[in-house]
């Protein structure tokens, strides 16, 4: 498999090249000639890509890369927790009802025989 074909792009028109070193100081922006699309990787460890972005380099890039930067690791954390512990009531709660409508179906059923 041959090496993809990676421009590293240093500056640019908007300035986002420098606007992310203020999100991360590692990110480094490449164009990746061979799928026609942007790639955010980090210094050191540039095989890895950190975000891909297709179309016009913009400041939506900016808001992408502050969303899944690493030091919202925490917060994303917590809202994942968040989202896990209301599923899980959301169950709880409809076990308890269809418990409650088979226990009355029981009962009914219980003292009709009697």
């Amino acid at each position: 498999m041959r090496k993809e074909r990676l421009v590293e792009i240093r500056e640019d028109v908007f300035d986002i090249t420098d606007r992310m070193k203020e999100i991360d100081d590692r990110y480094l922006l490449f164009y990746n000639l061979d799928k026609g699309r942007y790639e955010v990787r980090l210094k050191g460890r540039e095989e890895e890509i950190a975000v891909t972005w297709q179309g016009a380099l913009d400041a939506r890039l900016l808001t992408k890369l502050r969303e899944t930067h690493v030091r919202r690791r925490e917060e994303l954390i917590k809202e994942i927790e968040r989202s896990e512990a209301q599923a899980q009531a959301n169950e709880a709660a409809a076990r308890r009802e269809a418990i409650g409508a088979r226990s009355e179906e029981f009962m009914r059923a219980y003292w009709k025989s009697r």
